[in-house]
């Protein structure tokens, strides 16, 4: 065999080792970015929660308290479909000790749970992300 036989059959080779390689680094590298967006999701939605928790804790308007909370937690949610995102709001501003008079509910404890549904791309699944905030109430129901 002749040099130049011997350097196109190495040529060859390697283009077959590639080929066969290539697919599975793409795999590897569209997990590492599906992973990332996973991590994301669960930053994001963990942030949501604890803004929820704080402007719950400081409602100017007790009447409007439930609505403050969610126009905060989806306010933070940034990046995420609202579409998707779920707001959990224990107790709720109809329920005691945030329907009493003055000074309930401060010192109350208020737990802000925010889940969202994250689709992954490949392997086609969904995956639940969810994160919990409790704080202390700190305002006054008027009197």
């Amino acid at each position: 065999m002749n040099r130049e036989t011997k350097m196109s059959k190495k040529k060859g080779q390697a283009l077959v080792e590639f080929a066969l390689v290539l697919p599975l680094l793409l795999l590897l590298l569209v997990g590492l970015v599906e992973f990332g967006l996973l991590m994301f999701s669960k930053i994001v939605v963990t942030n949501a929660a604890w803004e929820g928790a704080n402007a719950g804790a400081t409602i100017v308007d007790p009447a409007q308290g439930d609505a403050e909370i969610i126009g905060a937690v989806q306010q933070a949610a940034y990046g995420l479909d609202p579409a998707l995102l779920v707001i959990d709001i224990d107790p709720g501003q109809d329920e005691p000790p945030r329907d009493q008079p003055w000074p309930a509910p401060r010192g109350s404890q208020l737990t802000v749970t925010v889940s969202y549904t994250f689709t992954l791309t490949i392997p086609s699944m969904t995956v639940p992300v969810s994160a919990r905030a409790v704080t202390r109430m700190e305002y006054q129901n008027p009197p």
